[in-house]
């Protein structure tokens, strides 16, 4: 991705200093679209498998454990809630990601990205934050009642192994987070070399 990125880098500020033949600028497009087509992927992927966790909870709390307190419903309000709130949050990604048109002047096109990118900043900031602590406060909402139709070791396993898959999450989360924010560092130095 660097290797790429780079390669766009330098042949965007060829072209800006009149030395870029016609053949870097399709390899620039060809890079530009690429990236830009794996990013749209990524956040397709993201809805897909977000879409399943809340079709499979909703199965899962309709069919299997009907819970019945206010508390867990309240809980799995919240699970549900922040789930969709992610997948809207991805949809409105997907819509911003776009709208940047890679064919357009390499200013345009990289201003476009930066502010792509700057609201996925903020988005990986307060709201997944937010998003992952209500699901944390849902999850563990489900204890009391649950408690009543498990044992205590089965309870403590329960609670147990949501600690092990919200750090599997957290792990997966901070690599997309981490590229991301490569990506932005990227496309800021980018700017400042085409603004030279």
């Amino acid at each position: 991705m660097e290797d790429k990125f780079d390669q766009l880098k330098n042949s965007w500020k060829e072209a800006k200093e009149g030395q870029s033949s016609v053949g870097n600028s399709s390899d620039m497009l060809k890079v530009a679209r690429e990236n830009h087509n794996k990013s749209k992927k990524t956040q397709i992927g993201n809805v897909i498998v977000l879409s399943l966790v809340v079709i499979g909870l909703c199965a899962f709390f309709y069919f299997l454990a009907p819970l019945q307190e206010t508390l867990s419903r309240i809980g799995i309000g919240l699970m549900i809630g922040g789930l969709l709130v992610r997948i809207i949050i991805e949809l409105v990604s997907y819509q911003k990601a776009s709208k940047i048109d890679y064919s357009s002047s390499s200013t345009d096109t990289t201003q476009q990205a930066q502010t792509f990118y700057n609201y996925r900043k903020r988005i990986h900031g307060p709201v997944t934050i937010t998003i992952i602590a209500l699901y944390t406060i849902g999850f563990y909402a489900l204890t009391p009642e649950f408690s009543k139709y498990f044992d205590t070791f089965w309870m403590w396993m329960i609670d147990g192994s949501y600690v092990i898959i919200a750090i599997i999450l957290f792990v997966g989360i901070r690599k997309g987070v981490v590229q991301e924010m490569k990506d932005l560092k990227q496309i800021n130095e980018l700017q400042q070399s085409l603004s030279e």
